[in-house]
């Protein structure tokens, strides 16, 4: 057995060992509490699928969950890229803004969301939310990369006669690159969290979110625990299959 197949089969046994313990430690949790509305027992909740899969409301609310998710990181990634460039271009720039990234991650979500909610609306706070989120965790993730790129390769570079696009291309850019599959990955799963319990505030229609919330108020632990269960498994999926894509892309990268 070579050694790829050898990882795979062990990440396999990993992962299914982490879902038994979980499951083992739902049913003994369940079994102990023995009450189907305080926590759901395995079975209810595997029964609570079923009617999930067969309502058209669910599928129109997991996708306008995933495209809120989808804008939301496509304007982070970009406020990003511009961002990161002018500070590594601007020094000036980076002392002003630092301080500002530091605000946005200390700002608590839920009054943020609630304020959202009041200017914008229930359809874009879930959007912007999202991206009050993962902004801040791409920008200080690709600071805190770049911070001990050696001083000589930005020094050969302006030797060499390169302006500061040249300088983000040639040295900040490879030196980020090998992290991005990572930190893009994990700013995405983030986002849809941030998304779902944004769209449970403000109540935003075709949502899973607002799915969730129909469930709390209708009595249906089942159902919410089944809702919770696909949001989970959404996040690692897509969280997985982005990490995988970009370090195809990116291999030349790889540290």
């Amino acid at each position: 057995m070579n050694r790829i197949k050898k990882t795979v089969i062990f990440n396999i046994l990993y992962v299914a060992a982490a879902v038994a313990l979980i499951l083992g430690a739902w049913w003994a949790t369940s079994a102990a509490v023995d009450s189907e509305f305080l926590v759901p027992s395995i079975g209810a909740t595997f029964s609570a699928f079923k009617k999930v899969f067969n309502n058209p409301a669910f599928w129109n609310g997991l996708i306008g969950t995933l495209l809120r998710s989808t804008v939301g990181f496509i304007i982070s990634a970009a406020l990003f890229f511009v961002t990161f460039f002018m500070s590594t271009a601007f020094d000036g720039f980076r002392k002003v803004f630092d301080p500002i990234i530091g605000v946005m991650r200390s700002l608590p979500a839920v009054a943020v969301t609630l304020i959202f909610i009041l200017a914008v609306g229930g359809n874009v706070t879930p959007v912007a939310l999202g991206v009050l989120v993962i902004y801040p965790i791409m920008y200080s993730a690709a600071t805190a990369r770049t911070a001990t790129l050696p001083t000589e390769l930005k020094e050969i570079c302006v030797l060499c006669g390169g302006g500061r696009i040249t300088m983000f291309r040639a040295v900040y850019l490879p030196c980020l690159a090998g992290g991005l599959p990572e930190s893009l990955a994990t700013a995405f799963s983030y986002n849809i969290k941030a998304v779902v319990g944004a769209e449970i505030l403000a109540q935003t229609a075709d949502s899973l979110g607002m799915l969730m919330q129909l469930s709390r108020v209708y009595l249906q632990p089942a159902m919410l625990v089944a809702f919770v269960i696909i949001a989970v498994v959404v996040s690692v999926v897509l969280e997985a299959v982005i990490r995988f894509v970009l370090r195809i892309a990116l291999r030349k990268y790889a540290d």
